[in-house]
C-alpha cells in the first residue's frame, strides 16, 4: 500500500514538473510573439496588437485556466519590462482569458478529444471579443484624455485596423494553436485518449450517466402477476 501511494506520489510530482515546464515553455513564446505584433500609432503612444495572447488561450484549453492566468500574468509583466506591451495588453489577456474561463468552466481533460469545429465557435467568439473590446477600450481611453466624444471616436478610428486583424487572427489561429497545444501536453504527460475515455465512460454510467428504463419489459412482469 504504502509502496502504491509513493509511486502515486512520484508520478504527481512528474506531471507537475511538466506542466511547470510546459508553462515556461509558453510563457517565452508569449514573450517571443510581442515582438512580431502590428503596432499603432496613437495620439498618446503607440497601441500594442494583443497576438500573444493566442498562445494564453491555448494553455488555457490545454493545461486549465488556473495556469494560463498564471502564465500570462508574468509574461505580459515581462512583455511590459522590455517595451512590447502596456498596461492596455494586460487587461486585454485577463478580459480575454476571464471569458475562455467562462465559456470553459472549467478544465477540459486531456483525455477527452476535441476537434476542431468544437474549437472554431471558441475562435470566433474570442474574435468578436478582441474586435469589440479593443475598439470600445481604446475608445473610452480617448473619451477621458479629449473629453470629448469626437476625440474618443477618432481613437476607434486609428485603432480599428489593430483590432480587426487582431479579430481575425483570434478567430484563425485559436483552434489550431489551441489544438497543438493539447497534443503536445498529452504527448508530454504520456496520456492515453482512448484509454481515458474509456474509463472515464465507464464511470460516468455508474455515475452520473442517464438512467434509461424499459417500459415495455417492466409492463410484461405488471402482467405476468
Amino acid at each position: 500500500m504504502d509502496a502504491r501511494h509513493s509511486k502515486e506520489a512520484v508520478s504527481m510530482k512528474k506531471q507537475t514538473l511538466i506542466k511547470t515546464l510546459l508553462a515556461i515553455a509558453a510563457g517565452i513564446l508569449m514573450i517571443l510573439i510581442s515582438f512580431t505584433g502590428f503596432q499603432t500609432i496613437l495620439p498618446t503612444g503607440e497601441a500594442f496588437m494583443p497576438l500573444a495572447g493566442v498562445i494564453a488561450v491555448g494553455i488555457a484549453v490545454a493545461l486549465g485556466i488556473n495556469i494560463a492566468f498564471i502564465v500570462t500574468l508574468v509574461s505580459a509583466i515581462i512583455m511590459i519590462v522590455l517595451g512590447t506591451a502596456d498596461w492596455v495588453i494586460l487587461v486585454d489577456f485577463i478580459v480575454i482569458l476571464i471569458v475562455v474561463g467562462l465559456i470553459l468552466r472549467k478544465q477540459v481533460p486531456l483525455s477527452i478529444d476535441l476537434n476542431h469545429s468544437q474549437l472554431l465557435w471558441l475562435a470566433i467568439f474570442t474574435g468578436l471579443v478582441q474586435l469589440f473590446f479593443i475598439s470600445i477600450f481604446y475608445g473610452l481611453i480617448g473619451l477621458v484624455l479629449t473629453g470629448t466624444p469626437t476625440g474618443g471616436l477618432t481613437f476607434v478610428q486609428l485603432i480599428i485596423p489593430n483590432a480587426l486583424l487582431t479579430g481575425l487572427l483570434y478567430g484563425f489561429l485559436v483552434a489550431p494553436i489551441s489544438l497543438i497545444c493539447r497534443w503536445v501536453a498529452r504527448k508530454a504527460l504520456h496520456i492515453d485518449n482512448n484509454h481515458h475515455n474509456d474509463s472515464g465512460n465507464s464511470a460516468g454510467d455508474k455515475q452520473g450517466g442517464s438512467i434509461i428504463v424499459d417500459l415495455r419489459s417492466a409492463k410484461n412482469k405488471k402482467d405476468d402477476k
